[in-house]
């Protein structure tokens, strides 16, 4: 059966669903390097008796950044925790109101991680690395997935109450057709 195209209805969902792959495959690679860093460290423990310099900083900031780089992408697939089952029993237009208003509780709890993130991310930047792994990366991997988190949650919002009358079924087709 030949593959439909999935055309976006706003090129900003487009661009939104662009950037959050994007963002998805750049925390695939620090995974990797990450599995990299753990791999040299334990080496070095076993033959040198000592840890990597470093290494402790380097996981629990590459965690973080991987965390909010597929953030974007985990609500775009509307992979965010909610009660399916609870909105299979509601009538098509309360659950519009219901999605739009999670989704909005979404985008503000993600907004107010951008206001409370954007100053240290900031301070960290211009005040440079200390003796440790520098902060900086990790607290503008947190801006930017919560950035898109927020847009992305808008526009399912945006999505859910001006389109079609969708059922579970085709919902969860239609996510099928998102490719990593």
């Amino acid at each position: 059966m030949p593959k439909r195209e999935r055309r976006s209805p706003m090129p900003t969902v487009a661009l939104a669903d662009r950037l959050s792959k994007s963002m998805m495959v750049m925390a695939a690679a620090l995974t990797f390097v990450l599995a990299i860093v753990i791999l040299a460290d334990t080496v070095s423990r076993a033959f040198s008796r000592s840890p990597l310099g470093g290494a402790g900083d380097i996981v629990g900031n590459a965690v973080v950044m991987i965390v909010f780089l597929q953030a974007g992408y985990a609500v775009r697939c509307r992979s965010m925790a909610r009660a399916d089952f609870i909105l299979g029993l509601m009538p098509w237009p309360t659950r519009r109101l219901v999605l739009a208003a999670g989704y909005g509780l979404g985008a503000l709890l993600f907004a107010l991680l951008v206001v409370a993130n954007w100053e240290p991310a900031i301070t960290a930047f211009l005040r440079g690395s200390g003796p440790g792994f520098p902060a900086w990366p990790a607290r503008f991997a947190i801006l930017a997935g919560a950035v898109l988190a927020t847009i992305n949650y808008i526009l399912l919002g945006l999505l859910d109450l001006t389109g079609p009358e969708l059922t579970l079924e085709g919902e969860i087709a239609d996510l099928g057709e998102l490719e990593p």
